[in-house]
């Protein structure tokens, strides 16, 4: 585990951890490192889940199934992102249903798991670091949320158009920089939008020829803000 002692460091799950309570920690905890190629599968549909993983290099996609097989990606994690949260329930009720969505490597990727059931339901000697463990943990999963909030907001949002514009907007934002690359290929951003690729790629012209937009690939840059094109509207 000392080869990852700086990526631990790194992460929200160990902010204000010394590297001897980060050891210690995952001593107690039975964590363990896994690598996913591209596109494996990191948990399916329905899989009961026993650890919840933290993401500590790549991007793993979360989807969600409909009743055609076809998928829609919900949230993309990134390094620092907790994987599995639900885990914390199966901890507790070992009887659980399995976990609502599937979680897909965007590509390479590697996650810390820690065993749920080790925090939840402790036996014999409780670790000494389990509050700490604890409230970090609270704090990823409050920044989980904010993340389907975003979600949320995003398909709430009426036609292709606006959904477009306003995933953009918002990851200039984030990458500050009206130039910036998103992490999804052209099929996977359509997943991300609910949208279908071909009119997906049809409405990313359109803006582009109005103006809005440039872009090649999975690279744009915003040539005009939301805000400012509403407020012509």
């Amino acid at each position: 585990m000392e080869n990852w002692m700086g990526l631990f460091q790194q992460t929200a799950l160990f902010h204000g951890f010394s590297q001897d309570e980060i050891s210690n920690a995952l001593l107690c905890l039975e964590g363990t490192v896994q690598r996913y190629r591209k596109k494996s599968i990191i948990f399916h549909e329905g899989d009961p889940l026993r650890a919840v993983g933290i993401v500590l290099s790549g991007t793993v996609y979360l989807c969600k199934s409909d009743e055609d097989g076809g998928q829609a990606i919900f949230s993309e994690m990134s390094a620092g992102d907790i994987v599995g949260e639900t885990a914390l329930q199966a901890g507790r009720d070992q009887g659980g249903d399995g976990v609502s969505y599937s979680a897909h490597a965007a590509e390479d990727s590697e996650i810390l798991f820690i065993q749920m059931d080790k925090i939840v339901r402790p036996m014999g000697e409780i670790c000494a670091l389990r509050s700490k463990v604890i409230e970090n943990l609270l704090t990823l999963i409050v920044s989980n949320n904010r993340v389907l909030y975003r979600k949320l907001d995003l398909v709430a949002q009426k036609s292709l158009r606006q959904r477009i514009l306003h995933y953009l907007e918002l990851e200039a934002k984030r990458n500050g920089s009206r130039s910036f690359s998103i992490p999804f290929s052209r099929a996977d951003f359509a997943d991300y939008l609910l949208a279908d690729r071909s009119a997906l790629s049809r409405e990313l012209c359109r803006i582009a020829d109005d103006g809005l937009i440039r872009f090649n690939r999975n690279r744009f840059e915003l040539l005009e803000s939301v805000d400012a094109l509403n407020a012509r509207q």
